[in-house]
């Protein structure tokens, strides 16, 4: 939290008592920006209630629905996908024409109808599971509902990974965006441990066992949750967010103008303080530093596509096996739906601690994109681990599963380097187009979700893990392109 003095500044903060940071009276009392704030509270309560429901629990329910087969998991997932791919763009665009809080609270309004609509197509389901055996057309009709509904969450979800994270990067200062995005990481991931906890509370007070009354009980609980997130939403307010020289002025150091994204941020001092000075100065430019500045120019375009399609490589793979990993853990490990929730509880923990990791590791001047070109490549190498050692991991689940808890957080810790090149060289007013087009990664994610049910049933999980581990290989060595 910051102490500003502005009054500017001031006016588009949230004040918070002493005691929250143990000062004194003589002290003066922490602040942090509106928007900021508000943002952080969103991860916490979206991560627990995203957490509780849409990951294992859903995935599981869904399978059970479906006779044990993989595909209509997949298939669900993909309609969920391809939501968030065609409304990404308009989204963003309304977002950047009209107001990004505007659209935020639409998004609130949005999840609200969707809980609602969510929970009672769970109530007509039902829990008899016999009478679901023997009504082929309710069962084929459940699906085709949620499907309708996993589409609206992919929207409602766009609007929380877009419009949203461009006002918070709006709303924080350009040379410390890496910081700021490590806080609204661990937020989400600390959060996101918080609810497998609760499932795990749940499952041992209800029998602990993964059947459809039980599953649906755990959903009620995650679907009441995403209701509070959505009143948070409807809170954020545009005219709290950073103007361009505020960015610039509350940063310890300004935004990276060399084209290189691991640039120091002091480096990008001095080049912006000499670029000003020989402006002011009447200075002109020879035709070699013009040709110079052109080609930076170029590459600082070049950055945020680079980012963006090797985000697609990366969702490519991931999509085929992120909603199989529980059920791999349940069919092929045997473990029970507690047993499940514990390596759930342990992903968010050590994802956060590899996140500050990675940011001590790239503010050493190894560079913000070393540092992941270092920790995806290790994490690459784990799930290659899980396949290749697959006989003797399977039949030694304590050591299988820290291979996958830390596979999983090696894959997951650079977000926060990720975001903040990003949003670095994004102009202010195209951010939320942007941070939008984090959804149309969804299609890569999406594609692959259908592709990765189809090829678990019809070979088994590890041929699955296998194409994500040479996929996400290919990604890392995107990364590359941005190396100077």
């Amino acid at each position: 939290m910051d102490s500003s003095t502005s009054t500017s500044s001031n006016s588009k903060d949230v004040v918070f008592p002493r005691w929250l940071l143990c000062r004194g009276r003589s002290s003066p009392r922490p602040s942090m920006n509106h928007n900021v704030a508000l943002s952080l509270l969103l991860s916490v309560v979206y991560g627990l209630a995203d957490s509780l429901w849409s990951g294992t629990v859903m995935a599981a329910y869904l399978k059970r629905l479906g006779r044990e087969k993989n595909g209509p998991v997949g298939d669900v997932e993909a309609v969920s996908g391809l939501a968030s791919l065609f409304s990404a763009l308009p989204v963003g665009y309304f977002a950047d024409k009209m107001g990004r809080d505007k659209v935020i609270s639409a998004g609130g309004a949005l999840i609200v109808i969707t809980a609602i609509v969510h929970a009672s197509l769970l109530e007509w389901i039902g829990t008899d599971e016999e009478a679901l055996n023997n009504d082929d057309h309710k069962r084929q009709l459940s699906f085709v509902l949620f499907a309708g509904v996993m589409a609206l969450w992919g929207v409602g979800g766009g609007v929380i990974n877009g419009p949203s994270q461009a006002l918070y990067a709006d709303s924080t200062p350009a040379g410390r965006r890496s910081v700021y995005y490590m806080y609204l990481f661990a937020c989400y991931m600390i959060s996101s441990c918080l609810g497998p906890l609760v499932s795990i509370v749940l499952f041992q007070t209800l029998g602990d066992e993964w059947d459809l009354i039980h599953l649906r009980t755990v959903l009620y609980v995650g679907l009441a949750l995403e209701g509070s997130a959505a009143f948070i939403m409807f809170f954020f307010d545009d005219n709290k967010s950073l103007d361009e020289d505020e960015e610039i002025q509350q940063a310890s150091s300004g935004p990276n103008a060399s084209g290189d994204p691991n640039d120091a941020p002091e480096k990008v001092d001095e080049e912006i303080a000499a670029t000003a000075t020989s402006d002011e100065g009447g200075i002109q430019p020879t035709e070699e530093e013009e040709d110079c500045d052109d080609a930076l120019q170029k590459r600082r375009k070049l950055i945020p596509i680079i980012l963006c399609l090797q985000s697609c490589v990366f969702a490519l793979g991931s999509g085929m096996t992120v909603k199989f990993f529980p059920l791999f853990f349940k069919e092929e490990v045997g473990m029970s739906p507690s047993q499940v929730q514990i390596i759930y509880v342990l992903v968010p923990i050590t994802m956060v601690l590899f996140s500050g990791v990675g940011e001590k590791i790239s503010s050493t001047g190894f560079g913000r994109v070393q540092t992941m070109i270092l920790l995806n490549s290790l994490g690459v190498s784990c799930l290659f681990a899980m396949v290749f050692a697959k006989k003797y991991l399977d039949s030694h689940p304590l050591i299988l599963v820290p291979v996958y808890v830390l596979r999983t957080a090696l894959m997951n810790s650079t977000y926060p380097l990720n975001e903040s090149i990003l949003m670095d060289f994004v102009p202010k007013n195209e951010r939320a187009r942007w941070k939008s087009l984090d959804s149309v990664v969804s299609f890569g994610w999406c594609g692959s979700a259908a592709l990765g049910g189809w090829l678990t049933d019809k070979y088994d999980y590890t041929f699955t893990f296998l194409i994500t581990a040479i996929i996400q290989s290919v990604g890392v060595f995107c990364f590359f392109a941005l190396v100077p």
